[in-house]
């Protein structure tokens, strides 16, 4: 005798708004009541009647990209950021200059908090600001990052054009570079946004190793300033600072252009390190006009 196919369908209770508030039913356990005229649900518990139920909200997929910066604060603070986002992921802001900038995730929990722990996400810029800006007027690279005229005054600055929810996730991190004036001690500063330093972009073993006696002669100064990020890791791993790279390119106005990092040169108080057009680190002069491409953490 041939069998014939059954077709079960399982259909929840709905009904419409005016009629689940005059009934008022106390649903089971997990029974679901549909609302047909406005279109959402209630899970009972078998106990709170139909009014005084929640509406059952479904939480949407975490998005870098999308996300409210209230949002990936919550997942930096609690640690969760790395189960949830990826290293290159991206987001478009725009600054109070009306100014469109992407930004880039960097690493998780890799920058030491100047309060104590570990920022949960370290974020950079994709490309350049559309400017050029002077390291130190006065020509003297003496004093390193940490008295620099780019750090205590054009990020002092930008830290106001960035979007107030933005600024208000913020958290400040300690950074190190050298003393500069061709002093090998490191400092260290408290910063909400800071430049790279070669030690960030290069592998220790990179710069250890480098063709440029410049880099290799005082590899020990330069690895003190930081940790490859995870970003720069993926993109280049032990690349020679001498070396041409795509991945270190960025674009200014439709073009290639330099832009700065934190280190002082060594060997040269005149100079700080730029990672330049084809993608490779050099000196410029302090004095000079290279691009700006800033990081901070949430």
């Amino acid at each position: 005798m041939a069998q014939k196919n059954v077709t079960s369908k399982i259909q929840m209770r709905n009904d419409t708004a005016a009629k689940w508030e005059s009934k008022n039913p106390v649903l089971a356990v997990g029974e679901i009541g549909y609302d047909t005229t406005n279109k959402k649900t209630k899970i009972g518990d078998g106990v709170t009647p139909w009014v005084d139920l929640d509406w059952f909200v479904t939480k949407s997929k975490p998005n870098f990209a999308t996300d409210s910066w209230s949002v990936i604060n919550e997942y930096a603070s609690t640690g969760a950021a790395a189960d949830v986002y990826k290293v290159g992921d991206e987001k478009v802001i725009e600054l109070s200059t009306g100014t469109q900038i992407t930004l880039v995730i960097l690493g998780f929990n890799h920058d030491n908090k100047t309060g104590g722990g570990k920022a949960g996400i370290s974020i950079g810029m994709k490309d350049m600001l559309p400017d050029y800006y002077v390291w130190n007027s006065n020509g003297s690279n003496a004093n390193g990052w940490n008295g620099s005229e780019i750090r205590t005054q054009t990020m002092a600055t930008l830290l106001t054009q960035l979007p107030a929810d933005l600024q208000a996730v913020i958290k400040a991190v300690d950074k190190k570079a050298s003393k500069g004036g061709t002093l090998t001690d490191i400092l260290t500063s408290s910063d909400k946004l800071w430049l790279l330093s070669l030690a960030e972009i290069y592998s220790h073993s990179a710069i250890s190793t480098s063709a440029w006696g410049a880099v290799k002669d005082y590899a020990t100064t330069y690895n003190a300033e930081g940790e490859q990020y995870e970003f720069w890791q993926n993109a280049i791993g032990d690349l020679d600072p001498n070396d041409n790279d795509e991945a270190l390119i960025k674009y200014m106005n439709g073009g290639a252009g330099s832009w700065w990092l934190r280190s002082p040169l060594v060997d040269n108080d005149g100079y700080a390190w730029c990672v330049r057009y084809g993608g490779y680190a050099l000196g410029g002069r302090v004095v000079g006009g290279c691009g700006v491409s800033f990081g901070f953490c949430v």
